[in-house]
């Protein structure tokens, strides 16, 4: 069976027992990467405060910062791919599952979607339908992704080309000035370069598609879009989820039919879900989260405008 991975730095949240513990209710090792503030966090945990990783220095090197995002944010996800190498060799695995820690699992990620990729598969992602991607949006999320050493070498090999092969580099500025042109949020992060990686390499499997006619994996549960554009039923602001034995549903409007997710990506403020859909006897109301979170974002604002106003 291959490993789940995790990574998480500086901190230990508390939705990300959430997303520890339910792995590990399907799969037999599952692995927190992350360092010495959350070292006490997970039984299975590879702290690495003190391990040097070269090829990520010599990213770094290369790197050149086109993005809004928060710098507490950009550079765990940047990082990761180069620590995930490093410990996939360092363990000699070859292939394993990599999973956000705001993703929820409800799946033995080895007998249900290793059995289903190609034969000749290095790595699998998520990401929507190409007419999603225009506008520069160019983005595959590696919140559940597969990864073979082989491919996790490639990639981590392409960061680094793209900063100083003039080509590639061109590509990411013209994205990046379409963004400062039009007043728009985002750049180029690790999901940008996953896309373009990816996009024509036949050897990377997509898993937003529905997989066998009967399940999934979810892309963002905010969003009715998995791989199509508005493919799902919502609910409160989420995508409607019907459990049976304990196993979430949604329903596909294209197939008129509900579909199994292996797994529940809550990006973002549905966080607050996670939660409930931990707990069996939370899980019908899990929306609940969600309705918490955005009353205390408006009480925010309402008490924002009160204060701004006296």
């Amino acid at each position: 069976e291959h490993p789940v991975i995790t990574t998480h730095f500086r901190g230990k949240p508390n939705y990300l027992k959430f997303a520890l513990k339910s792995a590990a209710n399907f799969n037999n090792t599952v692995v927190l990467i992350g360092d010495d503030t959350n070292k006490d966090f997970w039984q299975n945990h590879w702290d690495t405060t003190l391990v040097e990783f070269d090829k990520y220095e010599n990213f770094q090197k290369c790197y050149v910062e086109m993005s809004d995002y928060w710098k507490k944010y950009e550079i765990p996800v940047w990082k990761r791919m180069f620590v995930l190498g490093k410990w996939m060799k360092e363990n000699d695995h070859r292939r394993i599952f990599l999973v956000d820690s705001d993703a929820m699992t409800f799946a033995n990620y080895s007998e249900e979607v290793y059995p289903i990729l190609p034969n000749d598969c290095i790595a699998a992602l998520m990401t929507s339908t190409p007419k999603n991607q225009d506008n520069f949006r160019w983005a595959s999320s590696p919140h559940f992704s597969y990864w073979t050493l082989e491919a996790l070498e490639d990639f981590t090999d392409f960061c680094i080309e793209a900063y100083s092969n003039k080509n590639i580099r061109d590509k990411l500025e013209a994205k990046w000035q379409w963004h400062i042109d039009n007043h728009k949020p985002g750049g180029i992060i690790d999901m940008t370069l996953l896309y373009l990686w990816s996009k024509d390499n036949p050897k990377v499997a997509n898993l937003t598609t529905v997989i066998n006619n009967n399940m999934t994996l979810d892309n963002n549960i905010n969003s009715s879009t998995n791989y199509l554009e508005d493919e799902y039923q919502m609910k409160f602001g989420l995508k409607k989820l019907i459990f049976k034995n304990g196993i979430p549903y949604g329903y596909n409007k294209n197939l008129n039919k509900e579909i199994k997710f292996l797994c529940i990506h809550c990006q973002g403020g549905a966080k607050s879900v996670m939660r409930f859909l931990y707990h069996k006897q939370l899980r019908d109301f899990y929306y609940i989260g969600n309705l918490v979170q955005a009353t205390k974002a408006k009480m925010k604002l309402l008490i924002k405008k009160i204060i701004s106003n006296k």
